[in-house]
């Protein structure tokens, strides 16, 4: 801080030293990391300024920099608020090692890849009906033979349910899921903090996909209803079967959005310790 302010005449290096010691012995309890520093050395300069207004108005050199130390006598809690790690704390008291935020990241990253592996799998086995109506709606509408395209159907139906259980078994968990899901992890202030910054967004995002989802679920009678009415206009059982398709193909988009927001709200609760089964 020293050189930083070498050049600084407005007040003398007794006052200047004051002040560092009164910014260094308020922020003793956090640790010495580049932004904490940065922020102290900034604390310095305002310090230092607020001396030189004050003297300006007439105030003694001694009179402003007691005034000056008074003004400043919350360092500890803004650092706090501001959320700089504090040195020592956190580990102390812990049960389990910290997670740290590249930990937590990670984690976070692979159960979103994890879920979705297996959400896709569930949507495949929950629309696998619709190539069936999709190939005998074809039938319908080309009027070749029926019992060849619901073969290919049936072929489509079964790749689907196997492509489907493929993306569920082959779904990796995460590197720490059971370290995780058992709770076996204490977190410090500074994660703890950003986590539940991040909470509230994440929580917002599922329940969105919750909407979409049972939005989609509950109209997904549409297209049967639309299907219906083409069907009486142009005299063709193929849009009843289109209907049909999209109405499994609906339903299966729903339950995904739901598996997804279900998985979403479990990995923030289980960071929290608040779902560990």
């Amino acid at each position: 801080m020293t050189q930083a302010y070498q050049a600084r005449k407005a007040v003398s290096e007794a006052v200047s030293l004051a002040f560092k010691r009164h910014i260094l012995e308020s922020s003793s309890g956090f640790a010495s990391e580049p932004m904490a520093d940065a922020y102290r050395v900034n604390l310095l300069s305002q310090m230092l300024d607020r001396c030189d207004a004050l003297q300006e108005t007439g105030m003694s050199e001694e009179s402003a920099m007691y005034r000056t130390i008074a003004e400043f006598d919350q360092i500890a809690g803004q650092m706090r608020s501001m959320g700089f790690e504090e040195a020592g704390d956190d580990a102390a008291g812990a049960r389990w090692p910290l997670l740290g935020a590249d930990e937590a990241e990670r984690y976070m990253g692979e159960r979103d890849a994890y879920m979705h592996r297996i959400a896709l799998g569930v949507f495949m086995c929950v629309a696998c009906v619709a190539p069936i109506m999709l190939f005998v709606a074809l039938s319908a509408f080309t009027g070749l033979s029926e019992i060849l395209f619901a073969m290919f159907g049936v072929i489509g139906m079964f790749a689907m349910i196997g492509m489907g259980v493929y993306a569920m078994v082959s779904a990796g968990k995460p590197k720490d899921d059971r370290r995780i899901k058992e709770g076996r992890f204490s977190l410090g202030r500074t994660l703890r903090r950003r986590l539940i910054q991040m909470k509230e967004t994440i929580w917002e995002k599922a329940r969105k996909r919750q909407g979409r989802g049972v939005a989609a679920i509950v109209t997904s009678i549409i297209p049967v209803l639309i299907g219906a009415m083409m069907d009486g206009l142009w005299f063709t059982r193929a849009w009843p079967l289109l209907g049909t398709g999209v109405m499994f193909v609906m339903i299966a988009a729903g339950v995904y959005e739901l598996v997804m927001a279900d998985g979403e709200k479990k990995t923030i609760k289980r960071l929290f310790h608040e779902d560990n089964e």
